[in-house]
């Protein structure tokens, strides 16, 4: 009879477990795709933020329509914030910190974005924005354990394992983007030696074998796998519309105090944003921006930032070599298959 209870319990015991196990699998597979499906937002959100930002790079300087842009999506979410009532408590140190510095990081990785999209072809610059998801992994693998174990910063994403065919994948987006890069150099180079005037050789400037836009892309890959981590902590420590108030308006303060003190801040720098077009621009690029923020601000509460980054930057490489060939008139010969490369690697990430 006792036997029979110890098998009973041990067998309901297993029970319980197992259904436990199978339950916390389907609450994480719940997280892992609802963040996939904010990371596809965040996806449109920030290619259509590219486009609109080199058209208006036509009109206003890179710095000055970065700070500005984000002056006005600062104070739209202190508004909703204070109608709300949501802004009763001041946040505590620890989102002060990551919000400052994610905040002066971001404004210059979007000034350079910015630049690069305006001085070169977008099909050209953006296929390094794929390194993105790179550079977190190296991030998450090189750097983050000494910080955890030093200031006790990103060791929650210390304890999930990366899957072997994960890291293929990131190594797959990588290659296809830099032979993306380099058949469009290459159309580049062939066309400006066809032109005898030689107008296509200054219309892109170069670095070495790649245009210098996409060494500007490069650096801000850098860049952004240390300030996503920095977004995810200062979003913990408050959430992430106070966080995105308080971000926007601290990048707003950074930009344009360096565009004042470096005498880019004049009313003719500023005389652009008065004419209809560029004002309508610059409206759409708050609302685009607003939304690609606050859903990868979503997106990396639920699922890692490696993920993240893969798909908005997988797919942003195939977005942007469309918009470039569809609105700008850039060049797709020789781009296809290194783009199906990016693709396949950036599905077998989207993989749990």
């Amino acid at each position: 009879m006792l036997w029979y209870y110890n098998e009973t319990y041990c067998f309901q015991s297993h029970a319980a477990r197992g259904a436990a196990t199978g339950a916390a699998s389907s609450v994480q597979g719940a997280a892992f795709a609802t963040g996939l499906a904010y990371s596809g937002l965040a996806l449109l959100g920030n290619t259509g933020v590219s486009a609109l930002r080199k058209m208006l790079g036509k009109h206003v300087g890179s710095a000055q329509q970065v700070g500005v842009a984000s002056l006005l999506q600062g104070l739209g979410a202190l508004f909703l914030l204070l109608r709300s009532g949501s802004l009763s408590s001041v946040p505590a140190t620890g989102f002060w910190i990551a919000a400052v510095a994610s905040s002066l990081g971001n404004a210059l990785v979007k000034t350079l974005e910015t630049k690069a999209f305006a001085e070169g072809d977008m099909s050209l610059c953006a296929p390094f924005l794929a390194f993105d998801p790179v550079m977190q992994f190296l991030v998450g693998v090189a750097v983050l354990p000494t910080l955890c174990s030093t200031v006790g910063f990103g060791c929650d994403e210390l304890k999930s394992r990366i899957p072997l065919y994960h890291i293929t994948s990131v190594v797959t987006i990588a290659a296809g983007a830099f032979a993306l890069a380099k058949a469009g150099a290459a159309k580049k180079s062939v066309s400006a030696s066809e032109n005898e005037t030689g107008a296509s050789s200054g219309s892109v400037k170069y670095l070495g074998p790649l245009p210098l836009g996409s060494w500007y892309i490069l650096f801000n890959c850098v860049v952004y796998g240390f300030t996503s981590r920095l977004d995810k902590a200062a979003i913990r420590a408050a959430n992430k519309e106070i966080y995105y108030m308080y971000g926007r308006l601290i990048m707003a303060f950074s930009t344009l105090s360096g565009s004042r003190a470096t005498g880019n801040l004049t009313k003719k720098d500023l005389a652009g944003f008065l004419k209809l077009k560029p004002l309508a621009l610059l409206l759409a690029i708050c609302a685009a921006d607003a939304v690609y923020m606050l859903s990868l601000y979503k997106a990396m509460t639920l699922i890692s930032p490696v993920y993240v980054t893969a798909i908005k930057r997988g797919g942003g490489v195939l977005l942007s070599s469309l918009i470039g060939a569809l609105f700008f008139g850039e060049a797709t010969q020789g781009r296809l298959f290194p783009i199906f490369v990016i693709m396949s690697g950036v599905v077998a990430l989207c993989i749990p």
